[in-house]
C-alpha cells in the first residue's frame, strides 16, 4: 500500500510497470501524475495505491481516491498481470483491499468504478463485459443509464468516453434515486477529474475541457430525471454496450433466431408458403439494412433487449 507517507518509495515504480504494461493506453493517466498527486495530494483527496506480487514479483496493481467528507470512493483501475491470473489473482487482490480499507476504518457509502466500453480489446479477460461481471462479483451494480466517463478525450469525441457506471452501495440496493446518482456524478465529474486534469492543462484546453464536462453533466441530469430512480441491474449484463464488431455479430444472430422462429411458427398456423416467403423477405430487407446501418442495429437491440 501507498500514500502520502510512503509516496517517495522506489518499489512503487515496479507496480507502475505492470500498470503501463498492461492497461490500454487509450485512457491511462501518465504515471508522473499519478506519482505528483501522490505526493503533493489534493484538499479533501486520500489517494491510496495497492500494488499485489507473487512469489515476490509485482502482478497487480489498483488506485483508489477516497473523499472523506462525501463518502465516496472511486476505484479508477485495477490491473492484472495476465502470468497471474489464473491464480485467483483478482479475488485475491480484492479481499486484500476490502480487509485494508476495513481495518483502517475507511467507509464509504459509496464505491464507484468506470468500465469503458469502446477500448477495441480483444482479450476476453479485459473486455468490458468480463470487468463488468468481475465487478458484480465484488457486489458492484451498474446504473442502468447513458453514461460517459468525462475523460479529457471527450473534448473530441463523446463515443470514446462511452462507459457503464459501477456502484456498489454500503448497503444493496435494486435502485438509486436521480439526485444521489447526481451527487456521485458531481464528484466524479468536477473533484475527480477536472481538479486533477485541470491544472495540467493549457489555458484554451482546460477552458473547453471544462465546458464538454458542464454540458454532458447537464445531458447526465437530465436523463437521470427523466428515468428517476436509476435501476442498479445486479447481475444482469445483456445491456451492457458492445463493441461495434460483436454488436453487427449479436444483431445478425439476433434477426436470423427471430425471422426462424416467425417462420415455423406460421408453417405451423399456416401451411401456405406464401406468408413464409413474405416474412423471410422482410427478414432479409432488415438483415441488410442492420448490416450497413448502426443506428438500426442500436435500434433493434434496444427493442429486443428490453
Amino acid at each position: 500500500m501507498f500514500d502520502q507517507s510512503a509516496a517517495s518509495t522506489r518499489r512503487l515504480e515496479d507496480f507502475l510497470d505492470v500498470y503501463v504494461k498492461h492497461l490500454s493506453p487509450k485512457h491511462r493517466t501518465d504515471t508522473n501524475e499519478l506519482i505528483h498527486y501522490l505526493r503533493e495530494p489534493l484538499e479533501g483527496r486520500r489517494i491510496i495505491y495497492f500494488g499485489m506480487t507473487f512469489r515476490g514479483e509485482p502482478c497487480g496493481y489498483c488506485a483508489l481516491m477516497y473523499y472523506a467528507s462525501e463518502r465516496i470512493g472511486v476505484f479508477d483501475f485495477i490491473v492484472i498481470a495476465p502470468t497471474a491470473r489464473g491464480h485467483g489473482a483478482y479475488f485475491a487482490f480484492a479481499d486484500l483491499i476490502a480487509e485494508y480499507l476495513e481495518r483502517r476504518r475507511i467507509f464509504a457509502d459509496y464505491l464507484v468504478a468506470e468500465v469503458i466500453s469502446d477500448d477495441g480489446l480483444s482479450d476476453p479477460l479485459t473486455s468490458p463485459i468480463a470487468i463488468v461481471r468481475l465487478l458484480r462479483l465484488q457486489g458492484f451494480r451498474r446504473a442502468r443509464i447513458k453514461y460517459h466517463a468525462p475523460d479529457p478525450s471527450m473534448v473530441r469525441s463523446l463515443g470514446t468516453c462511452s462507459a457503464s457506471l459501477m456502484i456498489a452501495a454500503n448497503q444493496k440496493r435494486e435502485t438509486i434515486a436521480a439526485a444521489e446518482l447526481m451527487k456521485i456524478a458531481d464528484l466524479v465529474y468536477f473533484n475527480h477529474y477536472f481538479r486533477w486534469y485541470g491544472p495540467l492543462m493549457e489555458a484554451t484546453a482546460r477552458e473547453k475541457y471544462e465546458q464538454a464536462l458542464k454540458e454532458e453533466h447537464a445531458r447526465l441530469g437530465q436523463r437521470a430525471s427523466s428515468h428517476d430512480p436509476i435501476i442498479l441491474n445486479g447481475m444482469k449484463d445483456t445491456d451492457v454496450k458492445l463493441q461495434p464488431v460483436s454488436e453487427r455479430h449479436q444483431t445478425v444472430l439476433t434477426i436470423f433466431l427471430t425471422a426462424s422462429a416467425a417462420v415455423g411458427l406460421i408453417a405451423a398456423v399456416s401451411p401456405g408458403a406464401t406468408t413464409g416467403w413474405i416474412v423471410l423477405g422482410v427478414a432479409a430487407l432488415i438483415l441488410v439494412g442492420a448490416l450497413f446501418s448502426r443506428k438500426l442495429r442500436r435500434l433493434f437491440l434496444r427493442t429486443f433487449g428490453q
